[in-house]
C-alpha cells in the first residue's frame, strides 16, 4: 500500500484478478503501455519470463543469458576456481540414486531465492533443478556493486539474516539484513570484494546494480554463495548514505556509462527486517502502518503462514542495539495482530 504513495502501479490478484504466475504477468504486460523494463528480485530466476516481456523494449538490467550463466553451478564454479574466488565445492548430481560425499552439504534449487527450498542434503536422488553444495559454517553477509559491463565499483556490505525465529523465519529463509558490516578484518574484507566484483563482471559482464551473498568462515574467509544480478533488497539500507540515487546510477550503468558517485559513512547502524506471518491472518486496518513500516500491505488481506506480512526497520548507535530494536518493531507487529485475532 506504501508503494501506491509513491508511483502508479499494479498488481496481479487486486487489479486483474489473475494469479501471479508467469502467464499472468506476460497476460498483464502485453496490454500495458511502457518502453523500459527493470526487473528486481523474483524476476531474475525467471530468465525466459524477462526474455519474453523485455522484447522490443529497453531493458535496463542484465541479459537472459548472463541470468542464465550466473545461475549454472557448474559456470559458476568454472569462473571462481579460475578467478581466484572462494567457492564451496558444488556436485550437480540430478539423476544420481545416490551420492556419498563427506561432511554436511546442502539441497539447493538452481533457480531459488530468499533461501527457499534450501536444506541440508540427507541422502536419496536429487529432483531436477537442484544440485549439491559444501556446507560453511559461519557468518552470512552480502556485497553490492554498480558495473557498466566492464568496469565495476563497491558499493556497501551488509549482514546478512537468516532463519530468525524473532522475525518467524527459519532454516535458510532470508529475513533482513544490518548495515554496516562489522567484521575484524573489514577494511581487508572491503578490498577482497572490490576484487570479486571486477572479476564477475569481466567473466559475466554484468552491468548496473547487482549483489554477491557470500558467507565469513571461522577464520574470516569468504566464501562465495551466489550472485543476485540486479537490485537487491539490502540496498535500501545504505541508500541514503549514496549520491546520486541508486537509481539514477543503475541507470547511467546500463547505458555503459559507470558514473561517479560518494558513500558517506553511516552515522549509525540500521536494520531491515521481513516479518513472516506464524499462522493464516486477516490483516486489520494498515493504513496507520504508513511511514513507520515498509511493503504495507491492504487492509483485509489475507496472509498464509510463512508468507511476508511487511518489513520492520531497526536503529541504533551498535549493532546489538539495532538488532534489539528490530525485533522489538518485529514484536509490535505480531502484537497487533494477536490483539485483532482474538478481538
Amino acid at each position: 500500500m506504501d508503494q501506491k504513495r509513491l508511483i502508479p502501479n499494479l498488481a496481479l490478484r487486486r487489479d486483474f484478478g489473475l494469479p501471479f504466475d508467469v502467464d499472468s504477468i506476460i497476460r498483464v504486460c502485453s496490454i500495458v503501455d511502457y518502453d523500459a523494463l527493470v526487473y528486481t528480485g523474483g524476476a531474475d530466476i525467471k530468465p525466459s519470463l524477462i526474455s519474453e516481456i523485455s522484447r522490443g523494449k529497453l531493458l535496463l538490467g542484465n541479459i537472459p543469458r548472463t541470468l542464465c550463466a550466473v545461475r549454472n553451478p557448474s559456470i559458476l564454479n568454472d569462473v571462481c576456481l579460475k578467478r581466484g574466488i572462494n567457492f564451496p565445492q558444488t556436485i550437480e548430481a540430478y539423476g544420481m540414486a545416490e551420492v556419498v560425499c563427506e561432511g554436511r552439504w546442502l539441497v539447493k534449487p538452481v533457480y531459488g531465492g530468499s533461501g527457499y527450498g534450501i536444506d541440508f542434503y540427507e541422502g536419496g536422488n536429487l529432483k531436477e533443478g537442484f544440485y549439491l553444495q559444501k556446507f560453511v559454517e559461519g557468518s552470512p553477509a552480502s556485497v553490492s556493486f554498480l558495473s557498466d559491463g566492464k568496469e565495476c565499483r563497491l558499493l556497501g556490505l551488509t549482514e546478512q539474516l537468516i532463519g530468525e525465529k524473532r522475525l518467524g523465519s527459519s532454516g535458510f529463509q532470508w529475513c533482513g539484513n544490518i548495515y554496516p558490516l562489522v567484521t575484524t578484518t573489514e577494511s581487508c574484507l572491503g578490498e577482497v570484494m572490490a576484487g570479486w566484483g571486477q572479476e564477475l563482471t569481466e567473466a559475466f559482464g554484468l552491468r548496473g546494480l547487482f549483489g554477491v551473498d557470500f558467507v565469513l568462515d571461522a577464520k574470516g574467509r569468504p566464501f562465495l554463495v551466489e550472485i543476485n544480478p540486479r537490485y537487491s533488497a539490502s540496498m535500501e539500507l545504505f541508500e541514503p548514505y549514496v549520491d546520486p540515487f541508486l537509481f539514477t546510477l543503475h541507470i547511467s550503468a546500463c547505458e555503459g556509462r559507470l558514473p561517479e558517485f560518494s558513500v558517506q559513512r553511516p552515522s549509525r547502524f540500521t536494520s531491515k527486517g521481513i516479518v513472516y506471518a506464524k499462522a493464516d491472518v486477516t490483516l486489520p486496518d494498515t493504513r496507520g502502518w504508513l511511514g513507520r513500516r515498509g511493503d504495507v500491505p491492504f487492509p483485509g488481506e489475507k496472509i498464509l503462514k510463512g508468507s511476508p506480512i511487511c518489513t520492520v526497520y531497526g536503529f541504533g548507535e551498535s549493532r546489538e542495539s539495532c538488532l534489539s530494536d528490530l525485533y522489538e518493531e518485529a514484536d509490535e507487529v505480531y502484537e497487533e495482530l494477536k490483539e485483532v485475532d482474538e478481538g
